[in-house]
């Protein structure tokens, strides 16, 4: 973001401003990790997403971010964000394959510590997914 202009947006307005213009950077940058094989890059990008969405755009509720941040403590995570909107959200991570169901075992553990009365509401056969990541969007 241009910083002869930040200073002429209210603060909170240049925070969402700031989130806008460094998320657009960090798809640029997430693409040519992608492509590289650098998911140690791609999932620190990821996660400097979930945290300026929580700094900069002010998005996000107690127990979404405090899934964001169990996810981060996770084994074998290498970076988490939000997606998804409105209904609460959920949170997405990259996570090592070969660390896959320890890192969901963790989660499913840690949150209900965090947000007892919210994880008894969960199926806990679905509260963390598996799933691998495909080529693309296509139409099948």
């Amino acid at each position: 973001m241009n910083m002869k202009m930040r200073f002429k947006l209210e603060l909170n307005l240049a925070r969402r401003a700031e989130h806008y213009f460094s998320e657009n950077m960090r798809v640029i940058k997430g693409l040519e990790a992608w492509a590289s094989g650098d998911l140690r890059d791609f999932g620190r990008l990821m996660s400097a997403s979930g945290l300026s969405s929580i700094k900069n755009y002010e998005c996000g509720c107690e127990p979404l971010i405090q899934l964001y941040e169990v996810l981060l403590r996770a084994p074998g995570v290498l970076g988490a964000r939000f997606s998804g909107a409105g209904f609460r959200g959920c949170c997405v991570a990259l996570v090592d394959a070969d660390r896959a169901a320890e890192a969901a075992k963790f989660v499913r553990e840690e949150y209900p510590r965090l947000q007892p009365m919210l994880a008894s509401q969960l199926n806990q056969d679905t509260a963390a997914l598996i799933c691998e990541a495909g080529d693309c969007a296509r139409v099948i």
